[in-house]
């Protein structure tokens, strides 16, 4: 090899294998940073990779991870040099060293990730896939053994199993590559023109320039949701325009029961323009069929109403004096007795559920911002159960996140509680 060719591909070797090195960063809940070469998940722990050794943290002291899908780290010489052969664009001794490393480690995750990258590069998906699958049956829950296996279907022509593998890995570290490489085999879903996301129909009478006002302000709500939450609805949101149901204050609605089937129910008795009150409860709905639509119906309902109201506009913390002398006299109820449908609620409980849901999501917002709340609503679209959803998007159980919760409520400062508002579910 000429000098200049065995230099460049030496300092990309550097360059990979730096990048591995300083892959992963933890923070703790106390401010201090641990450098790692590679961090995951597992049980209850945050269990980190660094200088040989292998450590853990409770989940609870962490605030995040902070990963790249790099390659996992290996001191085997025969891994380290596949992958140099790699970054000199010679997959096939990458792949014979790679297999040598697993001759002496059937196990070897690094040597699996690497064969699977090399057989990727020779252009055999189906090799490269039982490669990535043996992977993970030794680790499920590594993003980059789940984006190679992606690119294997990928790379097979498999559209359905490339794009499920790169959901998955982008479930358990976010990636702009795998990003790029999970719109590149997803279905494009159709771009409606301004205004077809929506069907509007008439109950009771047609008023059309108050449908013309209504149909504005959810046009602009629901760019404004996909933008948030990184997502839109496949199929049009049905809207029905009822003319003879007035707005209710301060109770469950009757029309409220069907709220989730696809269709939003506008009640609009008396009204001939739109009013702040109308604009909160247009919002309120179509945050609903977002969320319905994200996540298959998979969704607690404490977190459909606590999303709700905080897309609906205000500030998020604005029940959280309420909520807070329940947490300090040890009254309020767990988030798990709230899964079920508040309509299932005491009536003189409702209120409460609803400043409740949205406490919850103010203290998802101080933890994790607003991706906490979109890796939530994905977990649950990938049809997790919400006990598996918590701790896979907030590094958080149900219980440990109504602990973390209610230290903060009883810790807050205490301003005067106020009434509780009715909601609209």
């Amino acid at each position: 090899m000429p000098s200049s060719r065995k230099t460049g591909a030496s300092l990309l070797v550097i360059a990979l294998l730096g990048a591995g090195g300083a892959a992963d960063t933890v923070t703790l809940t106390n401010g201090h940073v641990i450098e790692a070469d590679r961090a995951w998940f597992e049980g209850n722990e945050v269990r980190y990779e660094k200088n040989g050794g292998i450590y853990g943290v409770p989940k609870t002291m962490v605030v995040r991870v902070d990963s790249h899908s790099s390659p996992a780290a290996s001191a085997d010489p025969d891994v380290l040099k596949a992958r140099e052969r790699l970054a000199a664009q010679d997959p096939v001794e990458a792949t014979r060293l790679s297999r040598v490393a697993l001759g002496r480690d059937p196990e070897s995750l690094p040597a699996l990730q690497t064969l699977a990258e090399a057989l990727l590069a020779l252009g055999d998906g189906r090799a490269a896939r039982d490669a990535a699958l043996r992977a993970v049956r030794l680790d499920d829950r590594d993003p980059r053994t789940r984006a190679l296996l992606g690119d294997a279907y990928a790379a097979m022509g498999d559209r359905a199993g490339a794009e499920e593998q790169y959901r998955r890995s982008l479930l358990l570290r976010p990636d702009p590559a795998v990003q790029r490489k999970l719109e590149d085999v997803a279905p494009a879903p159709a771009r409606p023109a301004q205004g077809a996301q929506f069907r509007i129909r008439y109950d009771g009478g047609v008023n059309e320039p108050l449908g013309v006002a209504v149909l504005d302000v959810l046009t602009k709500a629901h760019a404004e949701y996909a933008r948030r939450l990184g997502f839109r609805p496949e199929d049009p949101v049905v809207v029905l325009l009822m003319m003879e149901t007035g707005i209710p204050e301060g109770r469950v609605p009757e029309w409220a029961a069907g709220v989730n089937d696809g269709t939003i129910r506008v009640p609009l008795r008396g009204l001939d323009r739109l009013t702040p009150r109308l604009t909160t409860v247009l919002r309120h709905e179509l945050a609903h069929s977002f969320i319905a639509a994200r996540t298959g119906g998979n969704c607690p309902t404490w977190l459909q109403e606590g999303v709700s109201q905080w897309l609906e506009g205000g500030d998020p913390n604005r029940e959280d004096a309420t909520v807070a002398a329940l947490a300090r006299d040890g009254k309020l109820p767990p988030l798990l007795t709230l899964e079920a449908p508040f309509q299932t609620l005491p009536p003189a409980e409702m209120a409460t559920a609803y400043a409740e849901s949205l406490s919850a999501i103010a203290h998802i917002l101080r933890r994790s911002g607003p991706d906490g709340v979109v890796r939530l609503l994905a977990a649950l679209g990938d049809r997790l159960p919400s006990e598996e959803a918590l701790p896979t998007a907030l590094a958080l159980s149900y219980p440990e996140f109504q602990k973390s919760w209610e230290d903060y409520l009883r810790g807050a400062a205490r301003p005067a509680a106020r009434p509780l508002p009715g909601r609209l579910p």
